[in-house]
This record gives structure tokens, sequence and C-alpha cells, in this order.
């Protein structure tokens, strides 16, 4: 039988520092991780440098230098104090089409920090990376609006095909287009038509029914504007779904404001206030280019690709087999105790799931299965803050960490699994607005297979070996296979017989057979 959580790495715990020295602002990210285990991002320092801004005849000005060289320097120093050793450094557009582009080099060099500029692909492979590592996207295309250029790319089969690169960044198009305290709806058009020309020169940019992924600061903005002004359930940014009728909303209404006044607009960053219309119009061009109605949004990018790159080296491409289920291993890894109870409670959890499936209560779909193999993978993680009301715990660490190549609809299902392993189910009323037809019905089969395979291994001691299941008439009867009478487990379990037939509509029946040799034919997804 092979595991379903990670195996343990006894390999040292490490930690990295990437910066990414971009047109509008410098980030630090570090990141602490095992070799072949799990990551986490542990620490964050961002900078509005706007290295970009007033750039004349291609020359960075010495204000905007003077502002990029004390954030290097404060990296510096925060690095030297923190004793991270290991620091990648990025720089993108404004450094690498700057004229005194060795000049600046040299003042982050004086500061500490050796950059290393990358090319136009560079820039979108490394966001690439992040995209195709954290969303479930085979074929595809997507697009980085940066604050000096915008990369857009063509991903087929989870492989990079094509890239382009243009200089119609944020900061650049604000002040191109946009330079007056209010924005009139010319010059908005004028913006549109240039972005639309600069696309033009890649043909393979267009309309061919492929998802459009959305990656940078600005979709980040936009999407969490979008959340506030819908009411959105959850403050997730990762897989939010945004409707171009919803960012035709937004643009309406920052032009409809005065500069000075949009940082009033919930879910938008004062420094971003002057830029982010330029950002909007963009990405609006890009989605009527792709011929798309919705882009999706990915927090990662070109941060996380260039951690990837060093993470799962030495692997070439340097890409998760599976996003899914890698990203929910992490969250386990990174806040469960794990073991061997939490494999048993999967593997249970399964077979009870396929024998229901297989005696006709269910149609055992495949995506109800994976639902329920991660939320039996991550059941216990709210262990790590208390054991008592570790399944409250356990949903507000879920839904809160998030689960990277999950839609919020599958992010909200799996937490509330979570949520529902133990004690009373939980209310989920606020999050209907997530939810589809039938979820209801789902939710209440998953959570009784969940609940039942948690108290078949109540004493953690796998005395339950396997189940077999057996629907005669009203009735479906559960067998308990093992070596030893499972008394505890038998108790427990049948204190799930109401919600069993809430679920199924059958009445439940547990009875044991000790035997030899009982082996599982169940098996976790993928």
């Amino acid at each position: 039988m092979s595991r379903v959580a990670p195996q343990p790495d006894d390999r040292t715990e490490r930690r990295v520092a990437v910066i990414d020295l971009g047109s509008n602002s410098f980030r630090l990210v570090v990141f602490r991780y095992r070799p072949g285990g799990m990551f986490a991002l542990t620490d964050e320092i961002r900078e509005p440098v706007r290295l970009s801004a007033g750039m004349r005849d291609g020359e960075l000005q010495p204000d905007a230098v003077a502002r990029a060289t004390a954030a290097v320097r404060a990296y510096g120093s925060f690095c030297r104090a923190t004793g991270v050793t290991d620091v990648i450094v990025a720089a993108t557009s404004a450094v690498r089409d700057a004229t005194n582009r060795a000049d600046v080099l040299a003042a982050f060099a004086a500061g500490g920090i050796d950059a290393r500029v990358l090319s136009t692909h560079e820039e979108a492979y490394y966001g690439y990376l992040g995209i195709v590592n954290s969303m479930s996207v085979e074929d595809g295309m997507f697009v980085d609006v940066g604050g000096g250029s915008v990369q857009v790319g063509r991903i087929t089969r989870r492989a990079l095909e094509r890239t382009m690169s243009a200089q119609i960044g944020a900061v650049r198009m604000t002040e191109a287009f946009l330079p007056s305290a209010r924005t009139t709806r010319g010059e908005v058009k004028a913006l549109r038509r240039h972005v639309l020309d600069a696309l033009g020169v890649a043909p393979w940019f267009a309309p061919d029914g492929l998802p459009l992924v959305g990656t940078g600061g600005t979709i980040r903005t936009l999407a969490a504007m979008a959340q506030r002004a819908s009411e959105h359930p959850l403050t997730e940014i990762h897989g939010y779904s945004l409707t171009r009728a919803a960012l035709t909303q937004l643009v309406e209404e920052l032009v409809r404001r005065p500069v000075a006044q949009r940082s009033r607009i919930p879910g938008l960053k004062a420094d971003r206030a002057d830029i982010v219309l330029a950002g909007a119009v963009t990405i609006d061009a890009v989605m009527e280019r792709a011929g798309v109605d919705t882009i999706e949004v990915c927090s990662q990018g070109l941060r996380e690709g260039l951690f990837y790159e060093r993470f799962l080296s030495p692997a070439d491409p340097p890409l998760f087999t599976d996003v899914r289920r890698a990203s929910v291993l992490n969250v386990a890894a990174r806040y469960g105790e794990g073991g061997a109870h939490t494999d048993h409670v999967g593997l249970l959890a399964l077979e009870i799931f396929d024998g229901t499936a297989r005696a006709g209560l269910h149609g055992g779909d495949a995506l109800e299965r994976e639902w329920l193999w991660a939320a039996a993978m991550l059941h216990d993680v709210g262990v790590t803050v208390d054991y008592h009301d570790h399944h409250k715990h356990g949903f507000y660490l879920v839904i809160n960490a998030g689960l990277p190549g999950f839609s919020h609809r599958e992010l909200a299902l799996i937490a509330l699994l979570v949520r529902a392993h133990r004690k009373s189910p939980p209310s989920y009323e606020w999050l209907r607005p997530l939810l589809h037809e039938g979820d209801d019905e789902r939710f209440w089969r998953l959570a009784s297979c969940l609940r039942l395979a948690e108290q078949l291994d109540r004493d953690r001691v796998q005395l339950v070996e396997s189940v077999q299941v057996e629907s005669r008439g009203k009735t479906v009867t559960m067998t308990l296979m093992g070596q030893t009478e499972p008394s505890v487990s038998l108790w427990s379990a049948t204190q799930e017989a109401s919600l069993f037939e809430r679920a199924f509509g059958r009445r439940l029946r547990i009875t044991s057979q000790v035997s030899r040799g009982q082996d599982s034919g169940s098996s976790p997804p993928g």
C-alpha cells in the first residue's frame, strides 16, 4: 500500500530570499523549505520604488535610482541580520531597458545586492513557472502586467510554447496616456488602441478557446477590488475568476474619480491608485484580444517561479507532476501531524466512498473523490493550534492557507469537510455564493464518508484494515475487516448512523469480520 501523505524528510530545512527589482515596486520574499518536503512563504517586504517613473530617453532618473538603492540597501541589511545567505536577485524591465543600466547595477552592488537582469523571455518563463506550479492549467494563455512591460505567453501541455514582451506596463502607460489628475474617455480609448496594436505583433495570441490566466500586481489589485465590490465571501485572491463585465465596472468607476479619490475604492492600495486604471485598460484589451470573458487570477508569478526552480531542482523543467496533490500535501506537511492515522483515515474514507458508489448510492464522481481525499489529508491540521476545537482551527487554516490548483468553490468544500469531520456539522450559508446546485448533497455525502473513516480509526491503531459495503433494500451493511475485533471502532462509528441516513437515504448497519491477509482495493487520487 502506497502512502498518501508526504514521506518524512530528514534533510535540513533551508531558507532562500528572492528579491524582485520591478519597474513599479521592489519585493523581497523569504521561503523556508526542505528539499523534497514542504515549503512556505515566511516573510515579505515591499517597497513602491517606481524605478521607471519619469524615464527619459531610456535613462532612469536620479531620484528613482536613489529610492531603489535605498531599498536595495535595506534588503541587504535584512538578509544579513536574519542570516539568509541564499539570495536570488532578479531585475526586470526598468533596469533591462535603461541606458544607464551599468551605473544602476553598480549602485545596487555597492548596497550589497548583485542583481541578475532577466531577458524578456526569462521574465515570461519565471512567471510561467509560478503559474503552472500553482494552477491546474494544461493549455492556455497568460498575461503578466508589470510596471514597465507586459509579458504574454501560450502554454501547451504545461510547456511554455510562445512568449512576447511589450513595453506597455502600467507605469509607462500611465505616464504616456493618462498623466492628468482626471482621465478622459478619449485618453482611455487611445490607450486601448495602443495596447491592441502592441499585441498585434503576436498573431498566436488570439481567440482559440483557451483560458486566460493573469499574474502580477495589477491583476491582484483588480481582483481584490472586484471581490470587495461583489461581497465575495473569501479574501483569497489566487484562483479568483475576474469577469470582463466586473472589470468594465471597475474601469468605469476609476474613470469617474479623480486620481486623488481612487484610493478610497475598497481593495485599492494608495500607492497603486494612480496606475491601476492603465493596468485595468491593458488587461481589458488583452481579454478582448484573447477572446475571453473571464481571466483566472494567479497570485504567484516571477518570484515564485524563481523559487520553484530552486526548490524542484534538479527537475527540468521544474514542475510539480500534480499541482493539486502537491498543494494538499504541502499544507498537510506545514500544519499537520500526518503519519499513520491521517493516511489510514484517507484510505478508509476512499473505501467507503468507492463502496457506496459500487452499491449504487451515488455516481462515484472523480472530483468528489479527490475532495474527500484532500479533506482526509487535512482533517487534523487544526491540532497544530490546539486539540480542542481542532476541526474549527483546521477550517480556518485551510481556507486561509489556500489550496493552489483548486477553485474557490473546491477550497470552500474541502475546508467545510475538515470542519465537519467531528462534532456538529457547520452552517455554511455565508459560503453559498460559491457553491453549485447539488453541493449540499455532495457535502453531506462526503462528510459522512470522512466522519465514518475518522471513527473507524478512533483509537488510532488501524485495527480496521479495510471496509466492505453492501446495500440491500433500505439498509447498507458496512463490514469492518481486520485481524483483531475493533470494539472501539464499532462503538464509535455507530454514532454516525443518523448522518449516514441523511446523506444516503439508507439505514446503516455496521458489523465486523476478523480474518487475516486482508488488503485494500482503494487508492488515492492520481
